[in-house]
């Protein structure tokens, strides 16, 4: 930082000395406008952390987050001298508003592309270097009354501005990925956020649970987001956000039971999965009656023995392909609820006329492992769970998709045993196209 100090210095007195040679007045203004915007080039291009080159840009939805950033206050007050040692300097106010609209852009796009700029594309770095230079060129032209030209350089000014945007909205349009977000950093819980928050734990729960810290952290490119709720002294809730669709809760899964978990009234230590599931069901038809309608209900042993308890799960299905809504309840050797996962997912979701079928399913997937070089005769593929889910996060459309699992049987484990798990491939039960997952 110190040798970008003496850097700016050094321009800014040779930019102020070139003013004075050639009579320009307010020379000193000149200094400290090339002196300011050197630093500006230094830090935004050269000693910012981050990818270089990555391609890819954050556009955040949220456009009073930044205000409420250090950092998005550091790139509003970085851009204040700039229009204001600008309109100071030039007394043309056209030119330093093309400039203080230009750069910020110029400088993200760098940040993108360039492969010896580091740096993260934000558009809310955009949003508040603007608004910086727009703040120091009003408070200039307050400053010196409004005696500046706005009509010289006026036609330049707007075709070389003009030429630029078309230039760099070309540019954005072909090379860049755009990451669509509602918000860019998490943060604590607002209004409403907080209100959906405690009520989401008050249906779980009623009132047994205090919701303390609730922290949103934001989707990216249309995919949900989460809120992490505090409760029971700990993170254990996670709440899809925005909408609430899903709650997850988790507050142990030890084989020592503790009292964290949730305690359903009348109910007795499960010596069984039948025990464990009336105490399930007795949980589901106070706090989830809808799932009573489901079209089916399973209840499984969770680890060695039921040694972590049983889950009960509930699903909606229409010819063969599970529903969004669901319902899963784990009661631990206690009998007290200590995991809970609900989605409030439709019922109903509209099912293409015919759908893939699980051999079919599998065979696509095979070919395609072949197409990608592996050898089938070494792989075991089989179409696990026929489902509905979004196609892009939380916005998109429902899809038929089967879930299939590859595994190489002829892997060889690592020393600890690991490296050959299962892969998992989602299949467009309608069309036969294979998903990233």
């Amino acid at each position: 930082m110190a040798g970008l100090a003496v850097v700016a210095t050094v321009v800014g007195m040779t930019a102020s000395a070139v003013a004075r040679r050639r009579e320009v007045h307010h020379a000193v203004w000149w200094f400290l406008l090339v002196f300011c915007l050197t630093g500006v080039f230094g830090v935004t291009l050269a000693l910012r952390g981050g990818e270089s080159g990555s391609a890819s840009c954050v556009i955040n939805h949220e456009i009073t987050e930044p205000l409420n950033t250090t950092q998005g206050l550091w790139n509003l007050a970085m851009f204040v001298p700039l229009g204001l040692f600008g309109v100071l300097a030039l007394r043309r106010p056209l030119p330093v508003l093309a400039g203080v609209l230009v750069l910020p852009c110029a400088i993200e796009l760098a940040q993108a592309l360039a492969p010896f700029v580091s740096g993260i594309c934000d558009s809310a770095d955009v949003e508040m270097n603007v608004s910086g230079g727009v703040t120091g060129a009003a408070a200039a032209l307050m400053l010196v009354r409004g005696r500046v030209d706005w009509r010289s350089w006026a036609k330049p000014t707007l075709l070389v501005a003009g030429v630029l945007a078309v230039t760099g909205t070309i540019v954005f349009q072909t090379a860049i990925t755009a990451d669509h977000v509602d918000g860019s950093t998490s943060h604590d819980a607002r209004g409403d956020e907080r209100k959906a928050a405690e009520r989401a734990i008050r249906q779980a729960f009623g009132d047994h649970y205090r919701v303390d810290a609730v922290r949103v952290s934001p989707g990216l490119d249309g995919y949900n987001g989460w809120m992490s709720i505090q409760i029971a002294d700990s993170f254990p809730a996670q709440l899809m956000w925005p909408g609430g669709r899903q709650l997850s809760v988790s507050f142990e899964d030890s084989t020592h039971p503790t009292r964290a978990s949730f305690p359903v009234p009348g109910a007795t230590t499960p010596h069984d999965a039948r025990d464990a599931y009336r105490i399930a069901r007795s949980y589901m038809k106070t706090h989830y009656p809808w799932a009573a309608t489901a079209s089916r209900h399973e209840t499984q042993p969770v680890g060695n023995k039921a040694e972590f308890g049983w889950l009960t799960s509930w699903r909606f299905k229409e010819r063969g392909v599970t529903m969004p809504r669901s319902l899963d309840v784990q009661i631990n050797r206690s009998g007290r609820v200590s995991q809970m996962l609900v989605d409030f997912g439709p019922k109903h979701v509209e099912l293409p006329a015919r759908l893939i079928l699980a051999d079919q399913a599998e065979d696509i997937v095979r070919k395609e492992q072949q197409r990608n070089g592996a050898d089938p005769r070494d792989l075991r593929i089989h179409a696990d769970v026929l489902k509905t889910e979004r196609a892009k996060g939380w916005q998109g459309p429902w899809l038929v998709v089967w879930s299939v699992s590859v595994t190489d049987t002829g892997c060889v484990p690592d020393k600890d045993g690991g490296g050959c798990d299962p892969t998992n491939t989602v299949l467009d039960a309608g069309t036969g196209k294979i998903h990233d997952e």
